[in-house]
């Protein structure tokens, strides 16, 4: 019997390891940077291998020959299909932290999410998760040079540095991108007429309809912070507080940015609508709509009348603290768009004359909704 001297390594030819496989090159490309000490996003990390793992074929041999005669994918559909519920079990996290990661993925350029309505015995089931590997944004993030030694390690080529170049990573890099001054600047193809002239202020007697006014609004900032700055602020405070703090409610460039990072707006903005579940220009302008009318309720004083409910801007708030799946980037992305899918089909079925009333009036009711099935999950009440 052979041996190599140590025991520990000896006993360890008697174990045959399977799974997942992580390349230590992720942990210098997958990194948190809107941390003020980056590191590793190591739930990503793992959720990533286990993705890969998935997306390996199987080996089929012939059973005389021993040779491969084909390969056969490990899922049953076409895509992985995973719940955020299953990736939280699975590595022992929350459901927020289980989205986080994933968004995270995904704005580097290695995931993506896509939304399925399925139906299965009678039943229909909206917003089913899948999610698809883009290998060769992959093998670029895994092998940076290009070039595979023997070993399956990247190789450096002559006199370059064991630093990994941040230049085809950089714009995916962090969480949720930095807010823009101009929220359609990155945004590809819109058929809508955008006026140069933005408010800050959203009449509720508007009725314009929203595809004619689907900019969001963004006020000149007084806090004398850059947009970077402020949002690094604001997602330290989001996690500090566990919600948006009540002081946001005095700051309307805060206010504005947790939103955005929340609802995960420059992700959305940033991508062709149609391979997103926007899915079309109209319903863009209606999720800015929404989005402006949500930011109206969180900045308006005094008394707010939604569905014969008098409330405020605090009660907004509380409302949307508490439905809220967490407060990482993207975290009241579902409350948004099932608000945007009741929407959508008010304005295929009725004749608002209000659109931003009608707007307030489906969020507090998303809002509310949400906060019921919060409170059952965590067995609040």
């Amino acid at each position: 019997m052979f041996t190599t001297g140590i025991p520990a390594c000896d006993l360890l030819q008697e174990i045959a390891f399977s799974g997942n496989v992580i390349p230590q090159v992720w942990y210098r490309v997958f990194v948190k940077s809107d941390l003020k000490h980056p590191k590793p996003h190591l739930l990503a990390i793992n959720i990533l291998a286990d993705i890969v793992y998935w997306y390996r074929p199987r080996e089929i041999r012939d059973e005389g020959t021993g040779q491969v005669i084909g390969f056969q994918k490990k899922f049953r559909d076409d895509k992985l299909q995973r719940s955020y519920a299953q990736i939280s079990e699975q590595f022992g996290c929350s459901s927020g932290q289980a989205k986080d990661a994933i968004v995270f993925l995904e704005h580097m350029g290695v995931v993506r999410r896509e939304f399925r309505t399925l139906q299965s015995n009678g039943m229909v089931y909206t917003n089913v998760l899948y999610l698809d590997l883009d290998v060769a944004r992959l093998k670029e993030l895994t092998y940076p040079s290009g070039e595979i030694s023997p070993d399956g390690c990247p190789e450096k080529p002559d006199g370059v540095s064991d630093e990994i170049s941040r230049t085809p990573v950089s714009e995916f890099r962090g969480g949720c991108a930095e807010i823009s001054t101009d929220p359609y600047g990155k945004f590809p193809r819109t058929n809508t007429e955008n006026t140069t002239k933005t408010s800050t202020e959203i009449s509720t007697e508007n009725s314009i309809h929203p595809s004619s006014r689907a900019r969001a609004d963004f006020s000149t900032p007084t806090d004398g912070l850059t947009d970077e700055q402020r949002t690094e602020q604001v997602i330290a405070e989001l996690f500090a507080e566990q919600g948006i703090p009540e002081s946001y409610l005095r700051n309307p460039e805060k206010l504005k940015a947790a939103v955005y990072y929340l609802c995960e707006f420059d992700y959305y903005r940033s991508v062709p609508i149609e391979k997103t579940e926007i899915r079309n220009a109209e319903r863009w302008d209606n999720y800015v709509l929404l989005i402006n009318s949500l930011i109206a309720m969180l900045t308006q004083r005094g008394t707010q009348v939604y569905c014969n409910e008098e409330t405020n801007a605090r009660g907004v708030l509380e409302a949307l603290n508490a439905a809220a799946d967490g407060f990482s980037c993207g975290a009241i992305s579902e409350i948004l768009f099932e608000a945007l899918d009741d929407f959508s089909e008010a304005l295929d079925e009725t004749h608002i004359k209000n659109y931003t009333g009608y707007a307030k009036a489906v969020l507090w009711n998303v809002m509310n909704a949400y906060r019921v099935r919060q409170n059952v999950k965590y067995a609040v009440i």
